[in-house]
């Protein structure tokens, strides 16, 4: 993918000194130049032609910083290397809010701007990262109450003890509790925290951000409380996939019942969406409406499944009927048990550590094992002698 670069400053000497400051151009870098300042910087922006600008401005007035603050905040996934004069505390400070991500100062080394554009170079890189290398997975309630988020976290746990690096963002943006199914500790920052800060984004400041209840697993909780919400938009989801994919083997989505912007593009982007359903009529009233929904949204079969939560053999309404009624195949049943269950989420506490033997942890541990199976082992001497199979 190729990274447009612009290059602002106020002369084409200035232009041409500042081209002469940066490391060599690659196949990947289409660079553009600019003789101007702010208002030039920014309507290259707003015209969607830039990923990364570097603009030399000597003197930035508040007028101007006000202008950069709005402008990156239209376009978060643009990055910005200031050259400028201004070294007062006070100015570093009000730049960094306003989402510049570096500036250069007079009288530093020779090989600032060079470092600088190369530490931005290396971030877009991983931000951009190979095309779809984690795995995506939605895990969408038809119901208040369904275990959607039990699923979720649990998996999360069966997934990175399969030595699987895993982040999970809880996406039920007005009432998500993800946090409470994986520790007991209380959140410092959430996806409002993030949003609100989505110039910085690179893997070190997700991660930094995140909560991390085992290793190899991270989460992202929901805010604190419900107005926050405001802050989470579309592009916040493109941004966290963008590295999230880049960074980890998995990645799940706790996703509330509401069905807006933020929630449908997390649907849009991932690769499955498990609909969690239970064997009461309500349950399937509510699953036969939301299935109508995605395939109206356009995502296929293959894309969309079934999972049956607290499932017990002598349920009134059956596998066969709640298949018929959905027009889709029950992909995985969960059975029933609830005291495990319970304490695993009053704890925190993954299931299957809790409760290896458990019916639910071992269907959770045999949901992991198909996504991430481990390296086939190598065979044991005799086996091999005796050509076994």
């Amino acid at each position: 993918m190729t990274l447009r670069i612009l290059l602002v400053a106020p002369s084409a000497d200035a232009v041409s000194r500042q081209s002469g400051r940066l490391p060599p151009r690659t196949e990947a870098m289409q660079i553009a130049t600019q003789v101007g300042g702010i208002a030039e910087l920014s309507s290259a922006i707003l015209r969607d032609e830039v990923d990364l600008a570097v603009a030399e401005i000597p003197n930035v007035s508040d007028a101007d910083l006000s202008l950069i603050e709005a402008t990156l905040s239209s376009h978060p996934r643009v990055t910005l290397i200031l050259v400028c004069d201004d070294s007062s505390s006070e100015f570093l400070l009000r730049a960094m809010r306003a989402g510049i991500r570096e500036i250069v100062l007079p009288g530093s080394p020779a090989d600032a701007l060079a470092r600088a554009f190369e530490r931005q170079l290396e971030r877009h890189a991983a931000a951009l990262g190979p095309v779809r290398k984690a795995r995506t997975i939605a895990f969408l309630s038809a119901k208040g109450g369904g275990g959607a988020t039990f699923l979720a976290t649990n998996l999360g746990f069966a997934l990175a003890a399969r030595e699987r690096r895993v982040a999970l963002f809880d996406l039920n943006l007005q009432f998500g509790d993800a946090a409470l199914f994986v520790s007991d500790q209380r959140p410092t920052r959430s996806v409002a925290d993030v949003a609100r800060e989505i110039q910085r984004l690179d893997p070190a400041f997700l991660e930094a951000n995140m909560m991390h209840p085992r290793p190899n697993y991270c989460v992202l909780p929901a805010p604190e409380t419900p107005d926050r919400a405001i802050d989470v938009r579309p592009e916040t989801i493109e941004r966290l996939l963008a590295v999230a994919r880049a960074r980890y083997d998995f990645v799940l989505f706790d996703v509330g019942r509401v069905l807006d912007k933020v929630t449908v593009r997390a649907l849009d982007e991932v690769d499955t969406v498990y609909v969690v359903v239970q064997s009461t009529l309500p349950y399937l009233h509510n699953a036969r409406r939301l299935i109508g929904v995605l395939t109206g949204l356009g995502y296929d079969r293959e894309k969309v499944k079934v999972i049956l939560n607290r499932y017990v053999k002598t349920d009134e309404i059956g596998v066969s009927e709640i298949q018929k009624t959905l027009g889709f195949d029950v992909v995985l049943q969960i059975p029933n048990s609830y005291a495990n269950v319970a304490y695993s989420i009053n704890h925190g506490v993954p299931l299957h550590e809790y409760a290896a033997r458990d019916p639910v942890a071992r269907s959770l541990t045999d949901l992991a094992e198909s996504m991430a199976p481990a390296p086939e082992a190598r065979r044991g001497w005799l086996r091999g002698v005796l050509g076994g199979r």
